[in-house]
C-alpha cells in the first residue's frame, strides 16, 4: 500500500478540504485524461474522476468530501454496465491494488465488455481527505511480549489517529460501509449509468453486499471473491485451527519434504508453550526511528503472525518451515513478520479503517460464539483482537446500524468465488450469503487461498460472468501448495530483500 509519509502533507489535505469543497455541489463530477502506471512501469490511458458527495448525508453541516476514481474506457462498441472494483481491507485503495500487473490483466480483459472503474473509497488513496494516520511514537521493546502490550499499542494508535482527524474537523462517524455504498449510487447517477456492476474482494464484498441491500435495483452483476457477509467480520478462532490442521496434513504427506514436517499443528502447540515461558529475541529494522531494534516476542505475537500468514497463498507455503525452525529457537524466518507488524503500528493504518471496522461491528451472539472458541483454539482471540470494544470506544464512532446483521435477499445476479484453503473468509460463510441470492452461483477454487482473482483461470470465469454467461458451480483446481524447506525459506527471504 502507498502511504503518506509526512504529517505536514496530511495537515495540508485536512485544512484545504473545506475550501475546495465549498466551490462544488453534491454530485459534481470532473473527468480529465490520466496516465495510469502499473508497478511494472507500464503506462495505460485512463481518466481520473473526482466526485463530490456529502460527508454526512444525515448531518447538518452539509460539508462535501471528494471521491476519486480511475476509469478505463471500454473497447466494446456497445459496452455493458461499468464494472467498479472494490478491494479489501478496509483501508486498501483500488488505485493501489490496480497497479499490480496481475490485477490490471483482469481489468484489461473486462475492458472488452465494459468501462472499468477503480474507486478509492472515502478516506483512502486519491480521495480527499486521505485519512492516513500520522506517524506514532516508537514502541517499547517489550510491546510484543504478551497480548496486553499488543492491545495497548493498537488501541493507542487508533485513539491518536481518530483524535488527530477529529481535531481537524473530520466527522469519522461518516466513514462507514453504508456511506460508501451510497457513494456508489451517487457515482452511478453522476456517470449517467442505468446500472453498475461490482467486482469485490474481501472487505470489498461486505461493501458490495451493502450496496446490494441498499441499491440493488441499480446493480447489474456482482462478483464476490473471498466473501464477507453480514456479521462475519469477527472471525472464528477454530476456523484458523482447522486451516492450520489442513496445511499440516498437506505438508506431512508432501513427497518433496519426505516427512521433514510430520505434524506442524502439534509442533506449533509446543512452540507456543516454549515461547510463552521464554520469549524470543528478534532483531528488526525500525522505520521510526531509522535504526535496528531488539524486541522480545511472546506467544501471542506468534499466534497473530501465523494467523495472518495462513490465508496468504504467497506465505502459507513457509509456515511449516517457520514453525519447525522456531522449535530450535531460530527466529530468522519470523523476523519479517515481526518487523512488518512493528513498523505498521507506528506508520500504518488510516482512520477510515478503524471507523469502518467499529461502525460495522459485531452482534452479541457472534462475539459470544467466538469467545467460547478461544480456550479451544491454538490461536486464542488473535483473530479478532482488532475488533475490541475498548478500542472502538477510543475511536468513538457510531455503533452498528439497525438491521445490518440481517441476511440479504436479492435477485441481482451474483458470483461467489471461494478458495478451499481460505481461513479469512471460509466457504461455509459464503454459502450462508448465497442462500439469500436468488440468482447467485458459486465457484470453488480447490487449494485456493484468500486471494484468487490474480489466477488466469479465475479471471476467465469472472470475465465470462460479466459478459452475461452462466458459470455457476464450476470448480477450478489449483496445485497443492509447494512447501519450502527451512533452507529454501531462508534463501527465499534473503532474495526478497
Amino acid at each position: 500500500m502507498v502511504r503518506a509519509t509526512a504529517a505536514a502533507l496530511i495537515l495540508l489535505v485536512a485544512f484545504s478540504l473545506p475550501a475546495v469543497a465549498q466551490s462544488h455541489h453534491a454530485g459534481d463530477l470532473t473527468l480529465e485524461p490520466y496516465s495510469f502506471r502499473t508497478y511494472d512501469g507500464s503506462a495505460h490511458p485512463a481518466e481520473l474522476g473526482r466526485l463530490w458527495v456529502p460527508e454526512n448525508r444525515s448531518g447538518p453541516s452539509g460539508r462535501l468530501i471528494e471521491i476519486a476514481f480511475v476509469r478505463f474506457r471500454s473497447t466494446a462498441q456497445k459496452p455493458r454496465p461499468p464494472v467498479v472494483f472494490l478491494p479489501g481491507g478496509p483501508g486498501i485503495p483500488a488505485t493501489v491494488m490496480g497497479g499490480v500487473p496481475v490485477y490490471y490483466e483482469l481489468f484489461e480483459k473486462l475492458q472488452a465488455l465494459s468501462d472499468v472503474i477503480l474507486l478509492d473509497q472515502r478516506g483512502l488513496g486519491m480521495s480527499s481527505p486521505n485519512t492516513q494516520c500520522p506517524e506514532g511514537a516508537p514502541l517499547p521493546p517489550d510491546v510484543f511480549v504478551n497480548e496486553s502490550g499488543f492491545r495497548d499499542a493498537l488501541t493507542a494508535r487508533a485513539h491518536a489517529c481518530a483524535e488527530f482527524w477529529r481535531a481537524n474537523g473530520i466527522d469519522l462517524a461518516s466513514f462507514t460501509t453504508a456511506a460508501s455504498a451510497d457513494d456508489l449510487e451517487d457515482l452511478r447517477r453522476a456517470l449517467g449509468a442505468e446500472k453498475l456492476s461490482l467486482l469485490a474482494h474481501s472487505y470489498g464484498t461486505a461493501l458490495a453486499l451493502d450496496a446490494v441491500r441498499r441499491h440493488g435495483e441499480h446493480l447489474d452483476r456482482v462478483v464476490l471473491s473471498g466473501v464477507e457477509g453480514p456479521d462475519q467480520a469477527l472471525q472464528m478462532p477454530l476456523v484458523f485451527d482447522f486451516a492450520l490442521r489442513k496445511l499440516s496434513n498437506l505438508a506431512a504427506t508432501s513427497p518433496k519434504l519426505r516427512g521433514a514436517f510430520p505434524d506442524t499443528f502439534r509442533e506449533f502447540q509446543r512452540v507456543l508453550d516454549q515461547i510463552g515461558r521464554a520469549p524470543l529475541a528478534v532483531h528488526i529494522h525500525s522505520k521510526r526511528p531509522k535504526q535496528d531494534v531488539d524486541l522480545k516476542v511472546g506467544a501471542f505475537l506468534l499466534q497473530f503472525a501465523i494467523m495472518r500468514m495462513l490465508p496468504n497463498g504467497r506465505k502459507a507455503d513457509r509456515i511449516p518451515a517457520l514453525v519447525y525452525s522456531l522449535a530450535d529457537r531460530d527466529p530468522s524466518l519470523l523476523t519479517e513478520s515481526v518487523q512488518d507488524l512493528y513498523n505498521g503500528l507506528t506508520s500504518g493504518f488510516t482512520a477510515m479503517e478503524f471507523a469502518v471496522s467499529c461502525s460495522d461491528g459485531w452482534s452479541a451472539g457472534r462475539r459470544q460464539l467466538a469467545q467460547e472458541q478461544v480456550p479451544l483454539s491454538v490461536f486464542g482471540d488473535a483473530p479478532f483482537v482488532h475488533l475490541d470494544a475498548h478500542l472502538c470506544s477510543e475511536v468513538n464512532v457510531a455503533t452498528p446500524r439497525s438491521g445490518s446483521f440481517l441476511p440479504i435477499w436479492s435477485s441481482v445476479p451474483a458470483l461467489l468465488v471461494t478458495g478451499t484453503l481460505d481461513s479469512n473468509t471460509p466457504g461455509f460463510q459464503a454459502e450462508e450469503v448465497l442462500w439469500g441470492l436468488a440468482n447467485g452461483g458459486s465457484i470453488l477454487v480447490e487449494n485456493g487461498f484468500h486471494e484468487t482473482l490474480p489466477a488466469p483461470e479465475v479471471q476467465a470465469v469472472v470475465t465470462e460472468f460479466f459478459s452475461g454467461a452462466d458459470v455457476r458451480r464450476r470448480v477450478i483446481q489449483f496445485p497443492v501448495p509447494g512447501f519450502l524447506t527451512i533452507e529454501e525459506a531462508k534463501t527465499s527471504q534473503q532474495a526478497a530483500h
